[in-house]
């Protein structure tokens, strides 16, 4: 099954699979640059109970032997998983890839192609999952490739080609690895069991956090921002990420315009999602950017009912570790748009996430409008039908 970012598809409901092959795939032409997989065996709080849960090319199978990694030459690794020898404690594992010490030579995947991964059956060689990613990656030295996880007594794969700043050591810190890190240190890093003696440059404090209404927090000011809507309903909304670019230019990026990474507005849109579920927005440039504001859109189709009920949110995510969630606290059954969270671009270090939570008035679907200002107002842009 060809699956895209964003993706989760069943593996072993339905199906007899004991044994699974995990094949990662990568082609670059520049020297020096280094491509690493690892896996990482995760608990139920989605993090490595100890160094022992993190596999790699210094430590390439888990304790009870039932995850195994092995490199294929210099462009593909494997990762063999035996389900059944799988310890309960593991409910999740993501496959990785970094490119080694590639902030302090200036390499990252921006200049490596041909990523993929696929997850075969070890015993019928039946192909499950076949995933391409990394178009849109441009300066990052890390990626979470995909996820396999345990829901409701069964495993699925979930597809992440998400990208991280700050190499092996910041995805370590993602899932609770601690690393050493220091001026005489030149081999690549060193698992340790003790705190770090410092951090890496590019090392941020780790936030997770949800808003309060009307609150705002300041996170770091990253290369690239990921901003998903995320809902709880079969009803379909649209996510719209109106924006105001440094040189005042104004505009908005949604399913009819899904914008581009590498010109203006530095901004895309994954896809509709024709239904429940979650819509991602990419922020590739930030230092392009003055403001976004993410509002959410409800079809006339969908009747009447609350954004709230719907579990409707707004989560940032800065690629470096620090995520804001901005989740709805009023209810409104008769609005058709609704601002969500609002992000100010224009301090040079970092960035300001606000939870602004506005409705449309009832029956009106004139969309919200951003001005250069970075305010908005609401019932007074053009009306949108789908």
């Amino acid at each position: 099954m060809i699956v895209s970012r964003g993706q989760k598809v069943p593996i072993t409901k339905g199906r007899s699979v004991s044994d699974l092959i995990v094949t990662l795939d990568w082609q670059h032409d520049h020297t020096g640059i280094e491509v690493d997989a690892a896996a990482f065996l995760l608990n139920e709080t989605g993090k490595c109970s100890g160094d022992e849960s993190f596999l790699f090319y210094g430590q390439p199978e888990s304790v009870d032997q039932s995850v195994k990694q092995v490199m294929q030459g210099d462009f593909r690794n494997e990762t063999h998983i035996s389900l059944n020898g799988l310890s309960s404690s593991i409910r999740k594992i993501a496959f990785t890839l970094t490119i080694h010490e590639g902030e302090e030579r200036g390499k990252n995947f921006g200049q490596v192609s041909s990523l993929s991964l696929r997850m075969t059956d070890k015993s019928t060689g039946e192909n499950l999952v076949s995933f391409t990613f990394g178009e849109e990656l441009t300066k990052e030295t890390a990626i979470v490739v995909g996820e396999f996880y345990l829901h409701n007594g069964d495993w699925k794969f979930s597809a992440v080609g998400s990208g991280f700043f700050g190499g092996l050591a910041a995805l370590c810190e993602n899932f609770g690895i601690e690393v050493e890190s220091s001026e005489q240190q030149v081999e690549k890093p060193q698992l340790t069991p003790n705190p770090p003696i410092q951090s890496p440059p590019e090392a941020v404090v780790p936030l997770t956090v949800t808003l309060k209404k009307k609150e705002a927090i300041s996170i770091r000011k990253s290369e690239k921002v990921v901003a998903t809507l995320e809902w709880k309903s079969k009803k379909d909304l649209d996510l719209y990420c109106f924006y105001v670019l440094k040189d005042g230019t104004e505009g908005k990026v949604y399913y009819r315009t899904p914008g581009h990474a590498h010109k203006e507005p530095y901004i895309t849109l994954d896809g509709d999602a024709q239904g429940a579920g979650k819509e991602t927005v990419v922020v590739h440039k930030p230092s392009e950017l003055k403001y976004v504001l993410f509002s959410a859109y409800s079809a006339v189709s969908n009747g009447i009912g609350s954004f709230k009920s719907m579990k409707a949110k707004a989560v940032v995510d800065n690629q470096m570790g620090q995520n804001v969630t901005s989740p709805l606290f009023e209810k409104n059954n008769f609005a058709y748009w609704v601002a969500i969270a609002k992000i100010d671009f224009t301090d040079p270090h970092d960035m300001s996430v606000s939870h602004v939570e506005k409705y449309s008035k009832s029956g009106t679907e004139r969309s919200p409008l951003l001005y250069q200002d970075g305010s908005f107002e609401m019932n007074v842009g053009p009306m949108e039908f789908k």
